[in-house]
């Protein structure tokens, strides 16, 4: 017998294990249900630690992640700071809205050699349409690695 009073479920998030492991908190998570958090960042190993619109934070290893010489290759911090700053973006625009990155900029300031580096992004323009964000990588010890700032395009679906 079936009850036709209550709703069926709401469909469920293909991804929410994915964003779950990988640090977004679960009030975020229509955010990401077309897409999750996006094989980039899965196999990079990026792991969310604060997901505020103020401020978010994630972590990556430099294992798996080095150069030729054995360093952090500077693609990978670009590709930690453009993580945040369009996860930040998207948090920003809200349900019906997405972020599109249009401009991204890195200055790196010494090698991450081992352990976790961490990124910090914070808003530096939230406006409607545009969105731009400065993103601070260190590593263990806190020394600045990197300096990123990337503007995204807030659109409409």
């Amino acid at each position: 017998m079936t009850d036709k009073f209550t709703p069926p479920p709401a469909a469920a998030n293909p991804f929410a294990e994915q964003l779950t492991a990988h640090g977004i908190p679960e009030r975020h998570h229509q955010l990401f249900a077309e897409h999750g958090v996006g094989p980039l960042a899965v196999k990079l190993g990026i792991v969310f630690t604060e997901f505020g619109t103020e401020r978010l934070t994630a972590t990556m290893p430099v294992e798996g992640n080095q150069q030729v010489y054995g360093i952090l290759h500077g693609g990978a911090s670009v590709a930690l700071a453009e993580t945040l700053g369009s996860f930040a973006a998207a948090a920003h625009a809200g349900p019906g809205r997405h972020a599109v990155g249009v401009d991204i900029s890195a200055t790196h300031h010494r090698p991450g050699v081992a352990g976790l580096v961490t990124g910090v992004c914070t808003p530096l323009h939230l406006g409607r349409k545009v969105a731009t964000h400065e993103i601070v990588i260190t590593n263990d010890a806190g020394k600045r690695l990197c300096t990123a700032r990337i503007t995204n395009l807030l659109l409409d679906d």
